[in-house]
């Protein structure tokens, strides 16, 4: 009787003891970005990074995982699926964050400085010279950006067009077509669908 109440005693702490391993767990699973991970997202953006590295993304090694957490955060705050934000980046700058257009287009989302001084009080990140060279600012810039357009356009065709070529030019474009299929949107979608079946939702 006595074993059996020792082993009861002993099952019932080694039962505590693996809640708060558990617990331990989840808080190491937090993100540095005011979000908490569960192993689905976490497993998101290990998928993230290594489709960044499989299309040989010219981002720094040290700040390619921080670039992955923030699409996703980013795609989530503003609800954007963060499969169609990698199809826009794979158009834009074939994943380059370096690059600036001739039209003074920044960065690996290809924002430009009149976007991002237009809605650093949405994004939350002050507007300065260069801030769109920074990887992490120039996503969730980008990512804000095409929900902003999403609230103007009922369709991710007119949306993408919109985001290619300027809203205020879209408009007066799409007054033809609702849902223009240039060769830009069509390559966009394209590469969505392919995320789409490679990468998991939100």
């Amino acid at each position: 009787m006595k074993a059996m109440k020792f082993l009861a005693m002993l099952g019932l702490i080694v039962g505590v003891v693996s809640l708060t391993s558990l617990n331990f767990s989840d808080e190491a699973a937090s993100s540095g970005l005011g979000f908490e991970l569960n192993w689905d997202e976490e497993r998101a953006v290990e998928l993230i990074v290594a489709h960044l590295a499989e299309k040989n993304a010219l981002i720094p090694d040290e700040e390619l995982r921080e670039v992955a957490r923030t699409m996703y955060d980013a795609s989530r705050r503003y609800q954007v699926d963060y499969r169609l934000v990698l199809a826009v980046m794979d158009a834009e700058s074939n994943f380059r964050h370096n690059v600036v257009s001739g039209a003074g287009a920044v960065g690996i989302m290809q924002v430009k400085p009149v976007v991002a001084r237009e809605f650093s009080d949405e994004v939350g990140i002050p507007y300065r010279q260069n801030v769109l060279r920074c990887p992490h600012a120039n996503v969730r810039f980008g990512v804000y950006y095409l929900s902003w357009l999403s609230r103007h356009y009922d369709n991710e065709y007119a949306v993408l067009y919109a985001y290619n070529v300027g809203f205020t030019r879209a408009r007066q474009n799409m007054q033809r077509s609702s849902e223009p299929k240039t060769w830009y949107t069509k390559k966009v979608m394209e590469e969505y669908e392919k995320n789409r079946t490679r990468l998991p939702g939100v």
